[in-house]
């Protein structure tokens, strides 16, 4: 060989050897997703998507969960089957676009499961509302297909039983500490660690018979004798499921639901689409653009008002508390519960934008919607399936359940009973006692992460302060990208998704906002990361480069 053809060889022998180096260590992107429920399944599977749709890069997913419940999460894992999604069969998703995925699955695969299924023996049909156990089995053979679509373009996806219980964030990579003490480097990492346990709101932890996170139900319901009087604080949908199970598990004793107004929640209606005409994305824009980027809390009410008549419902009326006790008011949505369906659709619809508005508030806005109307716009957001309306009508007629609607307080007795003090006729000063072996904490997930979440995670990363809470909910994230937040800095590479976000998006709880979310940050990590080959790709400019001038 000519010696200047020996030498321009080396040389692109050279940079093809540094070239394959940077693939084979440096351009290796390893990601870690804290938590696999349906936000770590829709996270795993939309990067996946966006892997597909970038340029070539190698990828490690690291996915994290405490609980053998890979997919389902703690919402929808094994419990009792009375448990139902409060969405028909049609309508139920984890993707974006794809709302009738869940009952395409059912169609495809659900009905061959084998001795693991847990379909009702009624079957299902797509205005049906299925268990969230069996939701559950959709989100594992969802995650098992996401990991399938990985396996096909040489994506590394591992699951790891243990629970983190920490993260460091060292020279731009993060260490994440689990419980086996094992510690791995991550590029990248996305919370998807959940709801944040309930506020316990009268001090009872650690009181004997005192359950402050109701999830799963079997795991104490058996416990609870059927003679037992139960206290549920709450009147929502969590409480609703409470009384259900342990009735159809053979509970006689009284059931009394706690709650301190009488906002009673609706009967799921069938879903149709809802064109918003006022509160939308348009008007919101056109106000910000004069108003520096903002928008009053006024304004958005009016525009939300405008659409809100077209539903034919008054908003005063609807929002002010019910004229009827609990048990009148299920009868009530029997024979009048469609009148509420375009409502439900307005809200449904509102959903594509009210983290826009949301954004677009005033601190002062914020302040004044949570005190004056987050308590009642989510009594009458999240309705319940009309079997459970049917079941708690039965509940009331045959005097197992009771409803108290001025709860004052909850004290702690020796000998495992609960004092409920319950106001009459709005006056502390004229109470009435009730007594209960058990209560049970029903008012959902706790926004705030101040105090005792529950989970040691949460409590390392504030401490260390890595995370800081966000005075509305959750923790602070960037809007545009989920990316985690100290102050006014964004913790790079650091993502959140689903309850941790809501004080950034307001309304995080539906799975279409947990499918968006998802692809928000799957879209910004791939982004981030197709950046970060710069170099490897100048390498192969180089090399053509000395391929030409040969």
């Amino acid at each position: 060989m000519h010696q200047n053809s020996v030498s321009k060889f080396l040389e692109i022998s050279d940079c093809l050897e540094v070239e394959s180096y940077l693939y084979s260590s440096e351009s290796i992107t390893s990601i870690a997703i804290i938590g696999c429920g349906a936000s770590g399944v829709a996270t795993l599977a939309s990067l996946i998507e966006c892997i597909k749709n970038s340029n070539y890069q190698k990828y490690k997913i690291n996915i994290f969960e405490k609980s053998s419940n890979f997919g389902s999460g703690l919402a929808y894992q094994y419990d009792s089957d009375d448990l139902l999604m409060n969405m028909v069969s049609s309508t139920t998703s984890i993707f974006e676009n794809r709302e009738a995925d869940f009952w395409e699955w059912i169609v495809d695969r659900g009905h061959g499961i084998g001795s693991g299924q847990v379909m009702p023996g009624s079957g299902v049909s797509p205005d049906g509302y299925i268990s969230r156990q069996f939701f559950g089995l959709y989100l594992k053979d969802r995650l098992y297909d996401a990991i399938y679509e990985a396996k096909k373009i040489n994506v590394s996806v591992e699951l790891v039983n243990h629970e983190v219980l920490d993260i460091k964030n060292k020279n731009q990579h993060f260490q994440v500490v689990d419980c086996a003490e094992h510690v791995s480097q991550f590029d990248y990492v996305i919370l998807c660690t959940g709801n944040i346990d309930p506020h316990d709101i009268f001090n009872l932890k650690g009181k004997s018979q005192y359950i402050n996170n109701p999830y799963p139900i079997n795991r104490y319901a058996m416990s609870i004798g059927k003679n037992d009087c139960v206290g549920i604080i709450g009147g929502q949908l969590t409480a609703a499921d409470i009384a259900v199970v342990l009735v159809q598990k053979g509970h006689v004793g009284p059931i009394h639901f706690f709650t301190r107004g009488l906002n009673h929640p609706l009967a799921r209606c069938p879903k149709e689409k809802f064109e918003l005409m006022h509160f939308n994305l348009e008007n919101l824009e056109a106000i910000r653009f004069r108003q520096f980027g903002e928008i009053s809390l006024r304004q958005a009410l009016r525009l939300a008002r405008k659409d809100f008549i077209r539903t034919g419902i008054q908003w005063k009326k609807f929002f002010n508390p019910a004229e009827l006790s609990y048990e009148d008011w299920m009868l009530h949505l029997f024979s009048k519960g469609h009148m509420y369906a375009e409502w439900q659709n307005f809200a449904v619809a509102s959903d594509a934008v009210i983290s826009n508005y949301w954004d677009a508030l005033d601190m002062t806005g914020k302040k004044v919607f949570m005190s004056k109307y987050h308590r009642l716009w989510m009594s009458k957001r999240v309705p319940l399936p009309v079997h459970t309306c049917l079941k708690l009508y039965s509940l009331f007629k045959t005097g197992i359940l009771k409803h108290h609607a001025q709860l004052i307080d909850i004290n702690f007795k020796a000998h495992s009973n609960f004092v409920a003090s319950i106001s009459a006729d709005g006056s502390p000063e004229k109470s009435t006692q009730v007594e209960c072996d058990w209560i049970i904490n029903a008012t959902g997930p706790a926004r705030s992460i101040v105090g005792n979440t529950g989970s040691p995670l949460l409590k390392k990363l504030m401490k260390s302060g890595l995370i800081r809470a966000n005075s509305f909910g959750g923790i602070q994230v960037d809007y545009e990208t989920s990316m985690v937040k100290r102050g006014g800095d964004k913790v790079e590479n650091f993502y959140a998704i689903g309850h941790l976000t809501s004080g950034t998006y307001y309304f995080v709880s539906s799975l279409d906002m947990v499918s968006m979310g998802a692809k928000r940050v799957a879209r910004n990590v791939v982004n981030s990361s197709q950046q970060s080959i710069k170099p490897i790709e100048s390498v192969k400019e180089r090399q053509l480069g000395i391929e030409n001038a040969n």
